[in-house]
């Protein structure tokens, strides 16, 4: 299993404002059977502007909405700790000396120094190992209730590669054939009846008729013929729509362009676009699943705030 992010980012874990005294405190929110404080706000509220410098010049609006965001998440930290208790999930002493080995190999520390540092920002290593130990149990609730709900198929993958292919393929060469009909200007029952002469053109093409027996056919009335080697990056933002996912032999939909209309034929492509996939599949595939496991994330907390009771008394 992939160890959590949180192992990466020690100064993060660091941070930390020990509860020095006491201090009398109202309720702020009611969550389920738990309750959160003004006093828990406060703190909140305060580390969050002592870590974000850019805060301190806040209006009143805006510390008041700021106040308002911290409650939001510190509503969601309680409805996500009900659940690690409801679902039952547990540390063991292994994993959690395991986590703070990482953590000590991985920022070149000893034991003695992550003491020293932790001193130093007056957190002792008991509040340090109860707050990893949370950390990993959040990062257990969100693979379980998250990330494991999140699928992403190989056809998803392949239909994301097809349609930005062209994110993929840059400086990739290829071969057009073209058929350009005029529209005439001002006369619809003629314009409509080059559209479908095109359309007819398209399906005989798309049937394995030659290209140039195509052209041929149409006289006078159309003009084009093979366009030579072409980088697709250069085309035309609509022309590159146009032939996303086409393979040689492949026929785009017409295309009306400043008074003409166009169609055109993949001849051939010097990237072979199955050995670029095989490329980039991989990438594709964290992508959408990365962007699905967002989605995902936003409904679950939308779930948990639908089922729970939530008073806010401030």
């Amino acid at each position: 299993m992939q160890r959590p992010l949180f192992l990466f980012f020690f100064s993060l874990l660091l941070v930390a404002t020990p509860v020095t005294a006491k201090t009398l405190s109202k309720v702020a929110a009611v969550v389920n059977d738990d309750i959160i404080t003004t006093y828990q706000l406060d703190q909140a509220v305060m580390n969050d502007l002592t870590s974000n410098t850019n805060k301190n010049q806040l209006d009143i609006t805006q510390f008041g909405q700021v106040k308002v965001q911290i409650l939001d998440k510190l509503i969601d930290e309680k409805l996500m700790e009900q659940q690690v208790k409801k679902l039952g999930l547990r540390v063991s002493d292994e994993e959690l000396n395991s986590a703070i080995a990482d953590v000590v190999l991985k920022n070149g520390l000893t034991d003695e120094t992550l003491k020293q540092a932790l001193n130093s920002q007056g957190v002792t290593m008991p509040q340090y190992r109860e707050k990893v130990k949370n950390e990993i149990l959040h990062y257990k609730l969100l693979n379980r209730e998250v990330n494991y709900k999140v699928l992403v198929t190989s056809k998803e993958v392949r239909d994301y590669f097809d349609q930005n292919i062209t994110e993929y393929a840059g400086g990739a060469k290829l071969h057009l054939n073209q058929l350009i009909y005029d529209l005439p200007d001002g006369d619809e029952k003629k314009a409509a009846k080059r559209r479908k002469q095109l359309e007819a053109c398209r399906q005989q093409l798309i049937s394995g008729k030659d290209f140039n027996e195509v052209l041929a056919d149409q006289g006078d009335l159309a003009s084009g013929g093979e366009m030579g080697e072409l980088v697709e990056e250069d085309l035309s933002q609509p022309l590159q729509e146009a032939l996303v996912g086409l393979k040689a032999g492949d026929v785009c939909e017409p295309l009306e362009l400043d008074g003409k209309l166009y169609m055109f034929q993949v001849t051939s492509r010097d990237s072979d676009s199955d050995a670029l996939f095989e490329q980039v599949k991989d990438q594709i595939r964290k992508k959408l699943k990365r962007e699905k496991g967002d989605l995902r994330l936003k409904e679950w907390k939308k779930e948990l705030h639908e089922n729970a009771r939530i008073e806010i008394r401030i």
